[in-house]
């Protein structure tokens, strides 16, 4: 796999400020629609101090995943040296300089053990599912509620008929399965045949579209919060919300898997671990502004937040715009990354099928490659790597079974129920647990190890994470393990 810049040359790069915004814009994505809800129902104050702590974890790792690329580059570093000088040079703080991308997946091949190796692939696909059965669940409840009666005004259950003249057979519940039938194999099963991903016109539109729906979304509910009051008071603190806020807010700080991408074609790293930090400060500010606006200007806040601004009463052409790009919102943007998940998806079993069963000759492919290219830094080289292996062409039984797995799995978990919010709550609370801390503890601790026996030498203080006491990773470790705790418990119904 071909990297965008290389220590050669500068093509593919962009400045330092660019970089972050790219990080801000990953950050922020469509999880932040669940967070009103999950602030509603676990109360404010445990809200902000959850959010707070979880972000300054999910930031902890974010530098682990930074000081373990530094290490890939000398390692990469040292190897091309003994290849094309056919002598072993010293090592020194220049060689942990991040020049080339090495993917999370890459990291985990040099420094984890099979085991370890293989546990991070089954977390990244588990997580995966949970992504698809998210966007397959928010879409269709998107169309459905548009199509429906709207629902801002008064709580309706699923079994509630989509209008009231419409026959009983046809419930909202109905319309969202049927939806979901047409999101899936009509809509997405095609794109996902033809192997379609993002183009930078999509890239261009669905941005724009996610800036416009949270400036707006925050916008009109500071309105109505000033014009009409608080709709709802939350309590201070609901423990038994602490599961379904803890998996939002680690889905909606998920960001390590891309880092490699993003931090790479940087022309400068300088203090880029302080930087990063105030990048998580804004988006902080940016979700408890959005998340405190909605949870206290409605009643009853839905689990996908866009609903909630279609009104009973449209009161003017300007608003019946708005409501309609907001509920249109997350169509749009979650549509276009679908097949690119489910690409991912598929590429990371015939990974974990070429470790557990090897055959010579196969490369390991990258695992997270195309989805990056989810976010607003995909490029050609990366769709290329990831369509373009010869090698994988031929049709076999296992070709046929996963793709077949990948789309079935989601979608019945999404005939099975149109609550995103648990969807969100489980996703981001296991495989989300794995993915933003179990993956980056276990390479920033391999990869110190093999700085220090196999380059014999430290990683540089520029390129070291902030957080080298052994007690930063037992405190990361024990957060998941007791959170995880939290949200079985919340799960089966344990009362606090």
């Amino acid at each position: 796999m071909q990297s965008n810049t290389d220590s050669s040359g500068t093509s593919g790069t962009y400045s330092q400020t660019v970089g972050l915004l790219y990080v801000f814009n990953l950050i922020v994505g469509t999880g932040a629609l669940a967070l009103p809800k999950a602030f509603q129902s676990a109360g404010w104050l445990l809200s902000i101090s959850l959010l707070t702590f979880s972000a300054f974890m999910s930031y902890v790792a974010a530098t682990f995943v930074i000081e373990a690329l530094s290490v890939a580059n000398a390692v990469l570093s040292k190897k091309r040296r003994v290849e094309y000088d056919d002598v072993v040079v010293a090592d020194g703080p220049s060689t942990f300089e991040i020049a080339k991308k090495v993917e999370v997946s890459e990291m985990a091949s040099m420094f984890l053990s099979k085991v370890s190796l293989v546990f991070s692939y089954f977390a990244i696909i588990i997580y995966l599912f949970g992504d698809l059965a998210i966007y397959s669940t928010t879409v269709p409840k998107s169309v459905m509620n548009i199509v429906c009666s709207t629902i801002n005004a008064s709580i309706v259950k699923s079994s509630d008929p989509c209008h009231e003249s419409w026959p009983e057979i046809l419930t909202r519940m109905t319309v969202y399965r049927f939806f979901v039938i047409v999101f899936v194999v009509v809509v997405c099963l095609p794109m996902v045949i033809a192997g379609i991903t993002k183009t930078r016109h999509i890239q261009i539109m669905t941005t724009l579209s996610r800036w416009a729906a949270f400036i707006l979304m925050i916008s009109l509910a500071t309105m109505q919060l000033s014009s009409q009051g608080a709709a709802a008071h939350p309590p201070a603190y609901n423990f038994h919300g602490f599961g379904s806020l803890f998996g939002c807010a680690v889905y909606a700080f998920m960001c390590h898997h891309s880092i490699p991408s993003l931090i790479t074609p940087m022309r400068t790293k300088e203090n880029v671990f302080g930087k990063i930090a105030v990048v998580y400060g804004i988006v902080g500010v940016f979700y408890f502004t959005l998340s405190l606006t909605g949870a206290f200007a409605f009643e009853h806040v839905q689990d996908i937040y866009t609903l909630n601004f279609l009104h009973d009463d449209n009161t003017s052409l300007v608003y019946s715009i708005i409501d309609y790009f907001l509920a249109l919102f997350p169509i749009i943007t979650l549509t276009s990354s679908y097949p690119i998940i489910a690409l991912t998806l598929i590429n990371n079993f015939k990974v974990v099928k070429d470790i557990l069963c090897p055959k010579t000759g196969q490369e390991n492919e990258s695992l997270l490659e195309a989805d990056n290219q989810i976010e607003d830094n995909d490029t050609d080289d990366e769709r290329e790597a990831r369509n373009g292996n010869p090698a994988r062409n031929e049709k076999t039984i296992f070709d046929v079974l996963v793709p077949t797995l990948v789309l079935a799995l989601p979608t019945f978990l999404s005939l099975l129920t149109d609550d995103m919010l648990l969807l969100a709550s489980i996703t981001g609370s296991f495989p989300g647990v794995a993915v933003q801390f179990a993956i980056p503890c276990l390479l920033v601790t391999a990869a110190r190890k093999h700085a220090r026996s196999v380059l014999n030498f430290p990683v540089p203080r520029k390129n070291n994470s902030p957080f080298q006491s052994p007690f930063w990773i037992m405190l990361i470790s024990s957060w998941a393990g007791f959170s995880m705790i939290m949200v079985l418990l919340n799960l089966v119904g344990v009362k606090f």
